[in-house]
C-alpha cells in the first residue's frame, strides 16, 4: 500500500520534476561522500599536526627545564619552579596546552594554542565549529607529563622524566603537563569546509535553476504533444504541431501530424458515410410512412366501414346467429381501432408530421406527453425554454430523434423512474483562448436509472444519434456512473448548415467509478 502511494506520488510528477529530483539526490549523495572523505582527512591531518606539536612542545619544555640552572648550581625547588613557570608563560605554541603543578597539587595553565590560553573546547570563541563537527574531527588527544623531581632531598636540581597523565591525580609541585589542543586546527578545517559548502550550495542552486529552465525548453514540445493528443481525443483533427529543433522530438511531431491528418481523413469519410446512411434511413422512413398513410390507413378505414355495414345488416335479421355475428363485428372493430392506434404511433416514429408545421417546442412537448402515455409508470418532466420556432429541418429532426432515443433508452435500458428533458438556448460567446463560440441549442436528458457500466457497448441507435449531431457540427456527451443514472447532453449550433459540418467534436462517455 505504501509502495503504491509512493509510486503514485512519483509518477504523478512531470518529467522535469523527476529529472531535477534525481539530479538533486545524486548531488546530495556526492556531498555526503565528499563530507565523509573530508572528515576522515581532516581527522588524520589534525592528529598528525597535534602529534608534531606535542613533540615540539616536549622538546621546548625539556630545554627550558635544563636552562633554569645552566651553571649547575642547585637551589631550592620552589625557586626553580618559579623560574620555570616564568619562562613557560612566554611560550606561544600551536595545538598544545602547557600546565604546571602548583603547591596545592592542581594545574596552572602556562601556555596555550592560538588566542586561547586555557579552558575547554566550548570556550574557543564565536568562530568555533559546532560540537558535532568537532566530535567527528577531533582525534584522540595525547597528554604527557614531564616531572621535575629532586634526586636528593638536600639538592635543588631539576630532573626530567616522562609518564602518562593520570586523571584525578594530585600533582607534585613543578610537574609540567603537556596536552594536545586541536581546537584551532579544527576551527581552520571548519572554516574551510563552511566556505566550500556555501560555494557548493550556491553552485548547486544555480545549476538546478539552469537545468529547470533548460529542461523546460527541451521538454516543452512533449507538453505540446500531450495537448495535441487531448485535442485529437476531443475530435479536433485539424490540430497540427510545430516541428521542434530536437531530432527525436521533431520525429514525434511529424508522426503526430501525420496521425492527425490520417484521422481527419478517416473521420471525414466516416462522417460522409454516416450522412449517407442517415439520409437513406430518413428517406426509407419517409417512404414507409407514406405507404402506411396512403395504403394502410384507407384499408383500415375500409375494414371499419365494412364492419359497420355487417353490423347493420345483422341487425335486420332476427335469427339465432345475429348475436354471434354482432360479437364478431365488435371484435373486428376493436382490432381495427388498435391497428389504427399502432399506425398513428408508427407514423409519428417514422416521420413526425408536426415538424415544420408547429414550433419545435410544441413538437417536443407533444412527444414527451406521448412518451408519458406509453410509459405510465415513469415520470417524464420537461422544461423547454427556446424562443425560435424552428432551427431548420435537420436540427429540428435531430433534436426530436435525440429525445425519442434518449428517453426510450433511459426507460428500457436504464430502468429509470424519473426522466427530465430540458431544452434551452445558449448565446454566442468567446472562449478563454479568444476563440468565438457560436450560439447553440442545448438538450439535456437526465434520469435516475442504474446508469451505464464501463463494459456496455454503444448501440446502433446511440451511434446514429451521435453521427447525426456531429453532422450538424454539434457535440454529444454522455455522463454516467453506476447506480447513479445517466445524463445525455446534446449541443447543436443554432445556425447549423444543411450540408455536412466539420466534425471537430466526438461523443465522450465519462465513466465515474
Amino acid at each position: 500500500m505504501l509502495k503504491t502511494g509512493w509510486q503514485k506520488l512519483w509518477y504523478g510528477r512531470t518529467i522535469r520534476t523527476q529529472l531535477l529530483v534525481v539530479i538533486g539526490v545524486i548531488n546530495l549523495c556526492a556531498l555526503a561522500i565528499a563530507g565523509v572523505v573530508t572528515i576522515y582527512n581532516a581527522r588524520h591531518a589534525t592528529k598528525v599536526e597535534v602529534s608534531a606539536s606535542m613533540e615540539l612542545a616536549k622538546q621546548f619544555v625539556e630545554a627550558t627545564i635544563r636552562s633554569v640552572e645552566p651553571d649547575g648550581r642547585y637551589g631550592l625547588l620552589s625557586r626553580k619552579v618559579t623560574q620555570l613557570s616564568e619562562q613557560l608563560q612566554l611560550a606561544q605554541l600551536r595545538h598544545v596546552r602547557i600546565y604546571m603543578a602548583n603547591a596545592a597539587g592542581g594545574l596552572t595553565p602556562m601556555a596555550a594554542t592560538g588566542t586561547v590560553r586555557s579552558g575547554p573546547l566550548e570556550q574557543v570563541g564565536e568562530s568555533a565549529p559546532p560540537a558535532w563537527f568537532a566530535a567527528l574531527v577531533t582525534p584522540e588527544i595525547e597528554t604527557s607529563a614531564l616531572n621535575v623531581i629532586q634526586p636528593d632531598p638536600t639538592s635543588g636540581h631539576l630532573m626530567v622524566t616522562e609518564r602518562p597523565e593520570q586523571a584525578g591525580k594530585v600533582w607534585t609541585l613543578g610537574t609540567v603537563v603537556i596536552q594536545g589542543a586541536p581546537e584551532d586546527e579544527i576551527a581552520e578545517v571548519w572554516e574551510d569546509v563552511s566556505s566550500l559548502f556555501l560555494l557548493w550550495l550556491l553552485l548547486d542552486a544555480a545549476m538546478l535553476m539552469v537545468l529547470y529552465l533548460l529542461l523546460g525548453r527541451v521538454l516543452d514540445p512533449l507538453a505540446a504533444i500531450a495537448r495535441g493528443m487531448s485535442q485529437l481525443e476531443d475530435g479536433q483533427y485539424a490540430t497540427r504541431l510545430p516541428r521542434p529543433r530536437l531530432v527525436e522530438l521533431g520525429a514525434l511531431a511529424d508522426r503526430f501530424n501525420f496521425l492527425a491528418e490520417a484521422l481527419g481523413r478517416a473521420r471525414a469519410e466516416n462522417a460522409r458515410l454516416y450522412e449517407q446512411l442517415i439520409t437513406v434511413q430518413e428517406d426509407e422512413r419517409r417512404e414507409v410512412a407514406s405507404e402506411l398513410h396512403d395504403e394502410a390507413s384507407p384499408c383500415l378505414f375500409g375494414i371499419t366501414a365494412n364492419a359497420f355495414s355487417i353490423d347493420q345488416l345483422a341487425g335486420k335479421r332476427n335469427d339465432r346467429r345475429t348475436s354471434e355475428i354482432k360479437g364478431h363485428v365488435s371484435e373486428i372493430l376493436k382490432i381495427t381501432e388498435h391497428l389504427k392506434a399502432m399506425n398513428r404511433v408508427l407514423l409519428k416514429k417514422l416521420r413526425p408530421i408536426a415538424l415544420g408545421k408547429i414550433p419545435i417546442a410544441d413538437a417536443l412537448t407533444d412527444l414527451t406527453n406521448e412518451l408519458a402515455q406509453r410509459f405510465p409508470d415513469v415520470e417524464i418532466d420537461h422544461a423547454i425554454h427556446v424562443e425560435a420556432s424552428s432551427y431548420g429541418e435537420k436540427v429540428d429532426l435531430a433534436l426530436y430523434r435525440c429525445v425519442q432515443e434518449g428517453v426510450t433508452n433511459a426507460i428500457r435500458h436504464g430502468r429509470a423512474e424519473l426522466v427530465q428533458v430540458h431544452l434551452r438556448e445558449n448565446a454566442a460567446a468567446v472562449s478563454r483562448d479568444g476563440t468565438p463560440l457560436p450560439a447553440t441549442v442545448q438538450l439535456t436528458i437526465s434520469d435516475d436509472g442504474r446508469g451505464i457500466s464501463a463494459d456496455t457497448q454503444v448501440g446502433f441507435g446511440m451511434t446514429v444519434m451521435r453521427e447525426r449531431i456531429h453532422a450538424l457540427g454539434g457535440n454529444c456527451v454522455i455522463q454516467t456512473a453506476p447506480s447513479q443514472g445517466a445524463t445525455l447532453k446534446v449541443i447543436v449550433p443554432r445556425e447549423a448548415s444543411e450540408k455536412l459540418a466539420q466534425h471537430n467534436n466526438q461523443t465522450e462517455i465519462e465513466m465515474h467509478q
